[in-house]
Parts: C-alpha cells; structure tokens; sequence
C-alpha cells in the first residue's frame, strides 16, 4: 500500500480520532493489496513512530490473512473515556480490569477481536472504546442490533438529535482532512504537534 492510500483511509475513517473530538476510530484494511509499496502493519507502526511524542498513536488490534483492522486513537481521550463510571461498569462486566494500563486493556480488546472474529462476530463493547454513547452500547447489545431509533456511523439506541449533530461534525472534519490532503498536505503536517515541556 502506498503512503498516500494509507493516509486517504485514515482521513476517510479516522478523522474524528485523529481530530481530538473522539477517542478512537476504527479502520479496517485489506491486508494484501495489488499495489507497491508498504504493508499496512510497516504503515501503522510508522505512523505510531512519527507520531509517538504526540497525542496520537496508532495500533493493529487484529490481523488475518483477509484484513488488517486497526485503531487510530487519542491516548489522553481514551484513557479519559475509559474511566467514566459507566463505561469502567461495562468493561468490567465483559472482563476487562479497571485497574488495568491503557496497553493491557487494549491487548484484551485486541485478543476479544481475534477470538470474536473467528466465530463470526465482533465483541460489541468496542462502541465504549470508540466514544459511543453508553446507552446505545447497551442498547445494541440488549436489542441484539435490532429496534434501533437511528443509524449513522453505530445504531443510536437514545439521542437521536445528538447521534445526528455528532455524525454532522464527524463527516465535516473527514472532508476537511480529505481537502487537505487533496491540496498536497500530509496527515503528519495536520496533526503533529510538538509535546509540551
């Protein structure tokens, strides 16, 4: 894969996460492409590298022979979710610990993916880690996907006025990222900063 396919994928799926107004976003890759280049698990530990003193990383929570999936997320952001008393209630009763680093329960999400994937599924908590309303998580998973009230980027469950505003700002930031790097500017040069002293 190419830098520059890389970079439209991460602007395209990413951008809330990559733009600080979500903790995370989730973006999966087919993982042999046609063209040169990069693998996608090469790009996304180079960007990690380029982007290590920042507040933004990026992580291969599950790889197969067919896709890459991956996580672009904002440490502080996630960590800060993460802790919430309603979010920490529901990992915990899905078995991740409280106590826990940010990398160990990351490597659990990443291990409760692989295991999920290969029975067919998905490990429906990852909506917490990906800044969705908690009581739509819970709705999800109760209403097993079904007798939702709306559908954006996950089935709204609550809000509907608010799922929709939040789908509105994420959908303007991707086509701001995507205009950017339509003018020839790279996704470091947007979202590198300099870490504090």
């Amino acid at each position: 894969m190419t830098i520059s396919a890389f970079e439209r994928q991460l602007a395209q799926h990413g951008a809330p996460a990559m733009a600080g107004i979500k903790p995370a976003n989730i973006i999966t890759f087919p993982a042999q492409t046609e063209e040169e280049g990069f693998s996608v698990r090469e790009l996304t530990e180079l960007y990690g590298q380029r982007f290590r003193n920042g507040d933004l990383a990026f992580r291969v929570l599950c790889e197969c022979s067919r896709s890459c999936l991956i996580m672009v997320y904002r440490p502080t952001l996630l960590r800060k979710q993460l802790r919430r008393p309603e979010i920490r209630e529901m990992l915990e009763k899905e078995g991740y610990r409280g106590d826990d680093s940010l990398e160990e329960i990351l490597e659990l999400l990443s291990r409760r993916i692989r295991e999920s994937r290969q029975q067919g599924g998905f490990p429906h908590e990852i909506g917490l880690f990906l800044g969705y309303p908690a009581e739509d998580v819970r709705g999800f998973i109760e209403n097993r996907g079904q007798n939702y009230l709306y559908s954006c980027y996950w089935k709204v469950y609550s809000d509907v006025e608010r799922a929709k505003a939040w789908c509105r700002r994420w959908e303007r930031v991707r086509d701001g990222i995507l205009k950017g790097l339509n003018s020839g500017v790279r996704i470091y040069d947007m979202f590198y900063t300099e870490p504090a002293a």
